[in-house]
């Protein structure tokens, strides 16, 4: 459970397993791009959704997170997915991506 100047969120088991394997600046953007982008995720009752995001760097690191974000709930992270480019592309052509990436 994450609580940060108002903005709530859960992260799984899982989810924080898997964030784990990462660098602290991978991690460091991951959060801050939930953090940027957490108003904007729809509610949608009973169902898994996802969004990708890509953190820009010498190597760009694409990745997905699938999510609940329920009705009268804080959104709960379950699961982050090392993606590819092409997968990225699809997101953004079914406008399920993160749309604030780059920060100060």
């Amino acid at each position: 459970y994450i609580e940060d100047n108002m903005v709530v969120f859960d992260m799984d088991q899982i989810f924080q397993r898997k964030m784990r394997r990462y660098s602290e600046e991978i991690i460091y953007n991951i959060v801050t791009q939930i953090v940027m982008n957490i108003e904007h995720l729809p509610k949608k009752d009973y169902f898994i959704q996802s969004v990708c995001s890509v953190i820009k760097k010498k190597e760009p690191f694409f990745y997905r997170i699938d999510y609940v974000n329920e009705t009268g709930d804080f959104p709960v992270f379950i699961d982050i997915i090392e993606i590819h480019l092409e997968e990225y592309l699809d997101a953004i052509d079914e406008n399920k991506y993160f749309k604030e990436t780059e920060y100060e």
